[in-house]
């Protein structure tokens, strides 16, 4: 009769199907361990497969290697924390458009905020997120919307954060700005001025002066 497998073997089985939330909850409960070897290894392998994805121009999919290959960093470099692998912002740097704060709990999560962009619409927004960390294998965790808003990268280097989203209400762009300013640190520098205006719009600037600040941006 075959055994049981090794505890770091059932571990590196969990991360190689991507079931994140079974593998954390083996490690949290000593009953796994991490083959650090192993999940070196399924990280340059997301890595490759992630390149040449977006080479061939099948950007979706280097994206979702990509996340993949971060979360997996994210379980070697600081241990099984959910929330150091899921990225707390994604947002690239030059975008004009549409932002949501989501909530993440359960599934190992206890309470992650995190900020997303990339659609034309909020509803999308929050359905890309929920796919998103699906595919990292956390299925007891729900992604709730937490209001949206717009998010524009200017050209003077300051970041302007105005709107809301006609689904979910507004989102808190005070915390939003926050997360930016952490995000970006390389546009608008570690000690950035965050500046709220009277009618809600929000603009980061480099603490150095380099930004200024500009009026409510038009709405598209």
């Amino acid at each position: 009769m075959r055994g049981s497998p090794q505890p770091s073997l059932r571990v590196t089985r969990l991360l190689r199907e991507m079931r994140l939330e079974l593998a954390i909850d083996l490690l949290k409960s000593g009953r796994g361990e991490l083959d650090a070897t192993a999940a070196r290894a399924l990280i340059l392998e997301c890595e490759t497969r992630a390149s040449r994805s977006q080479a061939a121009g099948e950007i979706g999919e280097a994206r979702r290697l990509t996340r993949r290959a971060a979360a997996l960093d994210g379980l070697l470099s600081h241990g099984p924390d959910p929330a150091r692998m899921v990225a707390e912002v994604e947002l690239p740097a030059g975008y004009h458009g549409k932002i949501l704060l989501v909530r993440l709990a359960g599934g190992g999560f206890e309470r992650m905020i995190c900020l997303r962009s990339g659609d034309a619409w909020h509803r999308e927004i929050l359905a890309n997120t929920r796919a998103e960390i699906k595919d990292l294998g956390f299925e007891h965790t729900h992604v709730d919307p937490l209001g949206g808003a717009w998010a524009r990268f200017e050209p003077d280097g300051s970041i302007v954060i105005w709107g809301t989203s006609d689904e979910y209400g507004c989102c808190d762009k005070e915390q939003a700005a926050l997360m930016i300013a952490r995000a970006h640190q390389d546009v608008v520098g570690e000690h950035p001025e965050v500046l709220g205006a009277r009618d809600g719009t929000w603009v980061l600037r480099d603490g150095k002066g380099r930004g200024s600040v500009l009026g409510p941006p038009e709405r598209l």
